[in-house]
């Protein structure tokens, strides 16, 4: 489905954590709206959401996500595990598939079983995977990722690489640019970093 929004959003899983990269366009279409978005959010201490799609879906999603964690967090009396916060996400836009929310998204963590990263679709497709890429500049995102990934690589390594795809995707796609937001997952926290 084409959508009047762009993005570039890579996700990896490596070594020792997981890593997301997004570009910071605001599109509509052929009009840049701002080059100061945010598609990336942290969750918890250890899990991240990144995203492509219609700006006020993914935030709108997001706000929703975070309460839904507080009230699982209270009722189960411990952390929200990866898996469950992309299951739950995936429910969320299963029974909203009718009348679809507009974002394409990427959940990473670390937990329990170790660094975990989840991609969706509109429909609520789950897919667990060790890379990903998605929203208007996927195309060129994945031909970086398929020839140069590996899964020996540590984090700092991830973030280069996800640096060079989301790069690939501006250089391609008009509906990607402004600068590069890093998110980095290991089991001590998540780290943020701006590549201008």
């Amino acid at each position: 489905m084409s959508l009047p929004t762009g993005a570039t959003v890579v996700g990896l899983k490596c070594s020792d954590g997981v890593v997301v990269a997004t570009d910071s366009l605001i599109t509509w279409g052929t009009f840049v709206l701002s080059d100061k978005g945010v598609k990336a959010f942290k969750l918890t201490d250890t899990i991240v959401l990144a995203s492509a799609g219609l700006t006020s879906d993914y935030q709108m999603l997001v706000n929703r996500l975070k309460a839904q964690i507080k009230l699982y967090e209270l009722n189960q009396k411990k952390d929200i595990s990866v898996k469950a916060l992309s299951k739950m996400l995936a429910n969320t836009l299963y029974a909203r598939r009718m009348a679809p929310l507009y974002a394409q998204t990427v959940v990473v963590g670390v937990d329990a079983d170790g660094p975990q990263l989840y991609s969706l679709d509109m429909g609520g497709s789950l897919i667990p995977d060790d890379f990903t890429a998605t929203g208007s500049g996927t195309a060129t995102a994945y031909g970086v990722l398929e020839e140069r990934y590996k899964p020996s690589l540590s984090v700092k390594e991830a973030e280069e690489l996800a640096i060079t795809a989301v790069k690939a995707g501006i250089a391609r796609d008009v509906q990607s640019g402004g600068d590069i937001r890093v998110m980095s997952v290991t089991e001590d926290g998540v780290t943020e970093r701006i590549v201008n």
